[in-house]
Parts: C-alpha cells; sequence; structure tokens
C-alpha cells in the first residue's frame, strides 16, 4: 500500500466551493492573466484534476462563479417587486440602484475575464443564444416591477417599462465598473439619489 492515502473517485466535499472562492479571489487581484487552473488548485489546496472534475472546462467554471451571485440577484427582484405600491418611487429606486451596483461588482471580474478571453467570449455568447443566460435576464424583474407601478398609477401611463429597465441596469454596471476600474483610488461620479433625481421625471413626467 502506498503512502496516498486519498480516496478515489468523488472528491470530498467541500472542494466545489474551495475552487469557486479561488477563482473569484484570483480574478478580483489579478484579472484573467493569473486564471490558471494550475494556480487555481494551488490556491484552493485541491488536485487540479478535480476543477476538470467539477466544472468540465474554464467556461464552466467561470459561470459557476456567476451563478453563485444568482441568488443574490434573486433577493434584489424579489424586494423591488415587493415594493410597488409601498414607498416612494425614490426610494425604492435608490435602494434597486445600490442592490444592482453591488452585485454586478461582484461579478465585474468574471465578466471581464469572458471578455478578455476570445475563445470563452465566443463560447458564453454561444451558450447565451438560447435565451437562458445572459444580463438581459436582469431586466425582467425591473421592468415587471415599472408595470406593475403603472397599474396603479404612480408612474406615467405612458411609460416604457422595459426601456426604463434597461436605463436603470445600465446605470447599475457603469457606476460598479467604474468602481472596479478605481480599485482603491478616489472616483468622481454622481451618487445614487442624482442619479434617481435625474431619472424620476421621466418616470412620472413634470
Amino acid at each position: 500500500m502506498n503512502g496516498d492515502t486519498r480516496r478515489r473517485g468523488r472528491p470530498s466535499t467541500g472542494v466545489r466551493e474551495a475552487v469557486l472562492a479561488a477563482t473569484e479571489a484570483i480574478l478580483a487581484e489579478s484579472g484573467v492573466a493569473r486564471l490558471s487552473t494550475k494556480e487555481i488548485a494551488r490556491r484552493a489546496g485541491v488536485a487540479e484534476s478535480s476543477i476538470f472534475y467539477h466544472f468540465g472546462d474554464r467556461l464552466g467554471l467561470l459561470q459557476a462563479v456567476v451563478h453563485t451571485h444568482v441568488p443574490r440577484y434573486k433577493e434584489v427582484a424579489a424586494d423591488v417587486l415587493q415594493r410597488a405600491g409601498r414607498g416612494s418611487l425614490r426610494d425604492n429606486l435608490s435602494a434597486l440602484l445600490d442592490s444592482l451596483e453591488a452585485f454586478y461588482l461582484r461579478i465585474t471580474p468574471i465578466i471581464a475575464a469572458v471578455q478578455a478571453d476570445g475563445d470563452l467570449r465566443a463560447r458564453f455568447a454561444e451558450r447565451g443564444a438560447d435565451g437562458d443566460i445572459g444580463p438581459h435576464r436582469g431586466l425582467a424583474p425591473i421592468a415587471g416591477y415599472l408595470k406593475r407601478e403603472r397599474e396603479l398609477g404612480r408612474v406615467r401611463a405612458d411609460l416604457d417599462p422595459d426601456s426604463i429597465a434597461l436605463i436603470v441596469v445600465g446605470v447599475a454596471y457603469q457606476r460598479a465598473m467604474l468602481r472596479h476600474l478605481a480599485g482603491a483610488a478616489e472616483i468622481r461620479v454622481e451618487g445614487v439619489p442624482q442619479v434617481v433625481d435625474a431619472l424620476l421625471p421621466s418616470l412620472v413626467g413634470s
């Protein structure tokens, strides 16, 4: 019997979580340049083969990292839908933008990694062609909230919820991207209250 007492077959519980955490940490610190399976395995303290066992390839791994944040987005979506008809539009939109920005700030390094690799980018687009994955899915709950507010008469009757949802998501993503690029540096960008105040007239009219 040799000295390797590790069991063959399915890797031990916790390997998947360790790999995901290591991947996210490397992306946040160094970007895609150091995102090798060897470095991930070293950081996670697992065998390199276990990465392929759990995720198949790098794209599968990056998708899994994104999916770890999906529950957080679902919480944001559920919260905004529950706010319809309650509180002020200003407070609701401010809370929504804050939550979306925090979500996008966490997944921006993963998005940047996909964009930086031509093969990954093409394969991600191919897998998203059926509409099952992609940023467009984030628009539906926001548009749903705005439609409900329109039904309640709290926004303009001719409001286009889909267009406003696109603007809200775009603002949140852009703010997250600016913060990601700036790192620890101070950045000059309008705060959420100012953004909401600029947006409100298009929702309620003059």
